[in-house]
């Protein structure tokens, strides 16, 4: 198959992330006469509470087939639990932040409402099409994208949360693992990954971790509240043991369809195509079921599986290593790492601050840089090569025009993620790995979009 072989116009559809029977649904209400509009509102008008499970009792799974006008408004505001958009999925989430309970807990601490202030993509540009002229300037406000690592981090929660539910797991089972999701990226420098590059060990968020929770006081709080352990909330961050492989799996599943739908959603773009194919590939998330003694999990849908994790390649390929929209990524840390390394922003500052913060006293020390709210990325080119004698060359050549090198290993395919095999006889199922789950073309497309970021990259000044 080639997720590129059609194209696509340059403003995102109307349905773009939506359920494929959603756009008719709204069209249909909006375009009624008046009077039957009125008629029509007794119909897709709903109480939440419809969607209400017992299974998970803060979090309501809302379908996103049909245009739903939900019942609890108060002079025109939603009052209630928020929707929560989850995009390419047959649903979406409301989730109750204000009521007692945990998932209240993501919105009364100041650890979370910083997260709330850091942006996902940092200063990540959308990628720019082929046929659009090479030599035209696009300058971009800076972020371009706005979706922070709170949002991220609260879908990823939630999933856990409805699956573990639904595979079993008690309130009390699932609550500490729970509040490891949700809090995860707690420890995220501001400025994101642009800035950790400063002192990549020092400014880990799975190292860090345990000192966020103990700096506001959650590690004690949530022992005595939800039985929480922070030794084994520390290995399930760093993926160790089943829940924190699962951990991983859906924080992948969350950053995936939130990263693509904005960056989809701003240009034209693979990822852009890929989406329009496959409007569901994020249900991916309901085929996780785990064996009956629950100490393993697997998804019962290989195919699924497959195109979830070739959107998430084209994802890395597309915008997360396309030296295009990198050309500014390392814009944050020049500027920190100076000041970090003579002490003037300290590692506790940059864990404890968010984003606006960091760029404010930025501004104190870079002004100029900081004049304009516009930067342009068409100020750098880059080339790249397959070693690194290359790459030095290259270097030695270019001299002071060179901005940064560095070399991108690849990513993790997730080839190696178990899929339950079919049979007829329960008492023989077991796991095999999506590799051999899958055909060797299979394999070989998604190896491929991961061999294709690989290589020796230098950027540099134009001329």
């Amino acid at each position: 198959m080639n997720p590129t072989d059609f194209s696509s116009p340059e403003k995102a559809p109307f349905s773009f992330g939506q359920h494929p029977k959603f756009e008719r649904s709204y069209r249909e209400f909006w375009q009624r006469p008046i009077r039957n509009r009125l008629e029509d509102i007794k119909r897709i008008e709903v109480p939440i509470s419809r969607f209400a499970d017992a299974r998970h009792p803060e979090v309501f799974v809302v379908p996103r087939d049909r245009f739903i006008i939900f019942l609890e408004m108060e002079e025109g505001e939603f009052v209630g639990p928020m929707q929560r958009i989850f995009p390419f999925s047959s649903t979406d989430f409301c989730v109750d932040l204000e009521e007692e309970g945990l998932f209240r807990e993501f919105n009364r601490s100041e650890a979370f409402f910083r997260l709330m202030g850091i942006n996902q993509l940092g200063y990540l540009v959308p990628p720019r099409p082929k046929e659009w002229d090479k030599n035209q300037t696009i300058c971009y406000t800076r972020p371009t994208f706005h979706h922070s690592r709170w949002e991220h981090s609260l879908l990823a929660a939630v999933l856990m949360e409805v699956v573990l539910a639904r595979n079993g797991f008690s309130q009390q089972e699932r609550a500490p693992v729970i509040l490891t999701v949700g809090s995860h990226d707690i420890a995220t420098p501001a400025g994101g990954d642009s800035v950790k590059r400063v002192d990549p060990e020092a400014l880990d968020e799975e190292e860090n971790f345990s000192w966020m929770l103990r700096h506001h006081g959650l590690d004690k709080r949530w022992a005595k509240q939800f039985n929480f352990n922070l030794s084994s909330a520390q290995k399930w961050v760093k993926g160790e043991g089943m829940f924190g492989r699962l951990l991983d799996v859906v924080d992948k599943i969350a950053y995936t369809a939130l990263d693509c739908y904005h960056v989809a959603s701003e240009r034209p773009c693979q990822i852009r195509n890929f989406c329009i194919q496959h409007p569901l590939v994020m249900d991916v998330w309901q085929d996780i079921r785990f064996a009956s003694d629950k100490t393993e999990f697997a998804f019962t849908d290989a195919e699924r599986l497959f195109h979830f994790l070739l959107l998430r390649a084209l994802e890395y390929e597309d915008f997360l290593f396309n030296p295009y929209s990198r050309t500014l990524d390392l814009y944050l840390k020049n500027l920190v790492q100076p000041l970090f390394e003579r002490g003037v922003i300290t590692k506790e500052q940059l864990l404890t601050w968010n984003d606006q913060q960091l760029e404010s006293t930025l501004s104190e020390h870079y002004p100029q840089e900081f004049e304009s709210i516009l930067i342009e990325p068409e100020e750098l080119s880059w080339k790249k090569f397959s070693t690194a004698d290359e790459q030095k060359k290259f270097c030695s050549e270019l001299g002071e025009r060179v901005d940064h090198a560095e070399h991108i290993t690849g990513f993790d395919s997730g080839l190696d993620w178990p899929v339950w095999e079919r049979t007829w006889l329960p008492w023989k199922k077991k796991t095999i790995t999506l590799r051999q789950a899958i055909s060797q073309d299979e394999v070989e497309l998604l190896e491929g979009v991961v061999a294709s970021t690989q290589g020796y990259y230098v950027y540099y000044k134009r001329p």
